[in-house]
């Protein structure tokens, strides 16, 4: 029986305003496949009630299952499609975990997506599983800098598309934080950046150690299992930003990471900005990044436009905001009531900014 006709189907699309001409970095692509397999082989384990420690080659034991099978692609918006495996004829009646997996996903993202704390608890009352699937899910999402989102359909079934964006990555994130703060009071969440000088996967304590600067003493951060799959993906060297609870110092500094609850490598290249908040842009605007003092900068210099904050998706959100102050104070001013450098910066931003883009208006 063909996939579409058994609910087996699913078809990745890639869509957004940072991939020109519909071109996807194939970088992007292997990343996304490989954290939606992921996904599948959490999902299994879940149904399964597969209580082996989830080390190593763990998801050999579910590959049977859920491991996809390319199927086709298609290129306009990119879109990838792939089927499960078929469950053979003596499995038929039985259990089928391939679509139950394929279930718990679709339900678990919908009720993240509606901030159903009730269903996630009831269905996943294990902690580890629930940290599992949801830091898999995480791994799906976009960064909150990246213009693009990745969508989900499951062909035949009830179940409804599946958006995963930068927003759907911090709302993750604040889940996981919530369900795992310490109980100790003496402890933090607090974030660093810096060079990660150390990783230990399957050896050692399970930590990886940060060097916010050149002349400072390494931080060692410590992970729990279910981080184990984004950690294994890092590269010793790379600048990264870790998110965890901590201890500090005396002067407010962190001395260790007791729980990491993320860790993502950052990049340094300018920032290159297709839509600022929902307005859409003729062409890019480039941003310069800083990072000092424990803030993220995000500058132009020729619009005099600038984004601060402790996380970079902050640092974003007051782009937009200040675009919006710029827009009402200069964009939408009487000429002669602006010198001749904010005349400049009037030309500049409606050369941006089409006419017929929502969320702004053209009147003087």
């Amino acid at each position: 029986m063909p996939a579409e006709n058994t609910g087996r189907l699913l078809r990745l699309k890639f869509v957004g305003d940072g991939f020109k001409d519909g071109k996807v970095p194939l970088t992007i692509v292997a990343s996304k496949l490989e954290a939606l397999q992921h996904v599948l082989f959490h999902a299994a384990a879940t149904v399964t009630k597969d209580k082996l420690a989830r080390r190593g080659q763990w998801f050999n034991r579910h590959r049977s299952v859920v491991e996809l099978i390319f199927s086709q692609s298609h290129h306009s918006d990119l879109v990838i499609e792939a089927e499960l495996p078929s469950p053979g004829a003596l499995l038929a009646d039985q259990f089928d975990t391939g679509l139950q997996a394929l279930d718990m996903v679709f339900q678990v993202s919908d009720a993240v997506a509606h901030n159903s704390v009730q269903f996630l608890d009831t269905n996943l009352p294990d902690r580890q599983d629930r940290t599992f699937f949801l830091r898999a899910l995480e791994n799906l999402c976009p960064s909150t800098t990246d213009e693009y989102q990745v969508e989900l359909e499951n062909c035949s079934r009830t179940h409804q598309k599946l958006t995963f964006t930068g927003q759907a990555r911090e709302t993750l994130q604040r889940y996981i934080a919530n369900t795992t703060a310490p109980l100790d009071i003496s402890r933090e969440e607090a974030r660093i950046v810096g060079v990660l000088t150390k990783i230990h996967v399957e050896v050692g304590p399970p930590l990886i150690a940060v060097q916010p600067s050149p002349n400072a003493a390494e931080i060692e951060c410590y992970y729990d299992a279910t981080m184990r799959d984004q950690i294994a993906n890092l590269l010793a060297g790379s600048l990264v930003e870790v998110t965890g609870w901590a201890t500090m110092t005396n002067e407010g500094r962190v001395k260790e990471m007791n729980s990491v609850l993320n860790v993502e490598t950052v990049s340094m290249e300018p920032l290159r900005l297709s839509r600022i908040g929902n307005i859409r842009l003729r062409e890019p605007i480039v941003f310069g990044i800083e990072y000092a003092d424990g803030m993220w900068i995000y500058s132009n210099a020729p619009l005099n436009l600038w984004g601060c904050g402790i996380r970079r998706e902050d640092a974003v959100r007051e782009l937009s905001e200040n675009f919006e102050y710029l827009w009402r104070e200069f964009a939408l001013e009487d000429d002669h009531k602006l010198d001749a450098k904010a005349l400049l910066i009037k030309q500049r931003l409606l050369a941006l900014v089409p006419p017929e883009s929502p969320g702004v208006s053209h009147a003087a």
